[in-house]
């Protein structure tokens, strides 16, 4: 099964999805609790692990391999971001998914 993509920033622009991947993907709203958005002076939206917090956002369904390079490079993941696995709520259930997490 291609893995769900947690998206809660900038990737929330379809636009930039289409313009970084080529194609759209199914997507859904989704809730990631035990996170907490925010945005550093001139930076872009990151979330950081604050256990009573919750950070809305859509869920990318079907994301395929090609797909998750171009959203790796764009995150610059292993620089300043790392992809990793939550568990997310979405359609009152419970779903595993990928999203990006600062490295600092």
């Amino acid at each position: 099964m291609p893995p769900r993509l947690f998206v809660y920033g900038t990737l929330l622009d379809e636009a930039l999805v289409v313009q970084l991947t080529g194609r759209t993907f199914p997507r859904i709203p989704a809730v990631l609790a035990g996170y907490r958005r925010e945005v550093p002076p001139g930076g872009y939206p990151r979330i950081v692990p604050a256990p009573q917090a919750r950070v809305q956002g859509m869920l990318l369904d079907d994301v395929d391999a090609a797909a998750l390079r171009a959203f790796d490079a764009y995150e610059d993941e292993g620089r300043l971001y790392r992809r990793v696995t939550v568990t997310v709520e979405a359609d009152d259930r419970s779903l595993d998914a990928q999203t990006y997490v600062p490295l600092s």
